[in-house]
């Protein structure tokens, strides 16, 4: 067994920072990465160390829209208005986004749950991922013909919310970019674009939050070494998130998701064919 080292958690953790908000499938290369590294951890190992990971990028989301989810949070506790917060929404329009960021979760906690066995099988399995990422190249390339400003948070309906947290739950298979999937669904459902960005972003929060509170568990069958090495990795992701989002969001903004797509394509295709090769 090749345990985890601190070298490879952080390239990993680097490399979890990187892909996570850039559509290119943060899970489907961590297990491309981790196959080719020949990374192997006992039971649910691997997969908790996976959604540490995703908790450091968890981390940067919190710190960099910490006004937005403050207000959030806060518009509960308000009567609703028309008055304007700091972020430029109204404490209406706060409510609205927040109400909708529950309901836009409710897809990938239900079928996070029915299919978890499934979707632990898929994570150390590189052909696959690969396969998947193909299938995120096509999705992002389709954003091209999406034309206009689209709506705002006043007009985020209960549909496009869904199909939004369906996209999302979509993701939990390794391949499938979420960030690649819930903006591209935001933009399909016509939300403008610095909305579907913003939502996509908002809606990890509590995705990736759930999952990480579920691993908990499996944390602890990790030796000293994995652990410290898991706590490094994640530090590193949540760093390396945070330079990486505000990036993204002026991509976005521009009409540039479909940058990525032949990344994507090139990704999935070169690996098909080191493990076909490989044997």
């Amino acid at each position: 067994m090749n345990e985890l080292t601190i070298l490879k958690a952080v390239f990993l953790g680097a490399l979890q920072g990187a892909t996570e908000f850039l559509p290119v499938s943060s899970s489907g290369h961590l297990v491309i990465a981790q196959s080719l590294m020949g990374v192997r951890l006992e039971g649910g190992g691997l997969l908790a160390f996976d959604v540490c990971l995703h908790f450091g990028t968890l981390v940067a989301v919190v710190v960099f829209f910490w006004r937005e989810i403050c207000e959030i949070i806060s518009s509960i506790f308000r009567r609703t208005s028309d008055e304007s917060l700091r972020s430029g929404m109204t404490v209406r329009e706060a409510k609205r986004l927040g109400f909708m960021i529950v309901v836009g979760t409710i897809p990938a906690a239900v079928i996070g749950i029915l299919f978890e066995d499934l979707f632990e099988s898929l994570v150390a399995n590189a052909l696959p991922a690969a396969v998947m990422l193909l299938v995120t190249g096509v999705i992002l390339w389709s954003t091209r013909w999406v034309k206009g400003e689209g709506a705002g948070v006043g007009r985020l309906g209960l549909r496009q919310t869904l199909v939004i947290g369906f996209a999302q739950a979509m993701a939990i298979v390794p391949g499938i970019s979420r960030s690649g999937s819930t903006i591209s669904g935001g933009l399909f459902m016509g939300l403008s674009r610095d909305l579907a960005a913003k939502f996509a972003f908002l809606l990890a929060v509590p995705a990736i939050g759930g999952a990480t509170v579920l691993k908990l568990g499996d944390l602890a069958d990790f030796s000293g070494d994995v652990l410290l090495a898991t706590v490094i990795g994640t530090a590193v992701a949540a760093v390396v998130g945070f330079a990486c989002i505000k990036w993204l969001l002026g991509v976005v903004r521009r009409g540039r998701i479909s940058w990525f797509a032949p990344y994507c394509w090139t990704a999935g295709l070169a690996t098909i064919a080191y493990v076909l090769i490989s044997g």
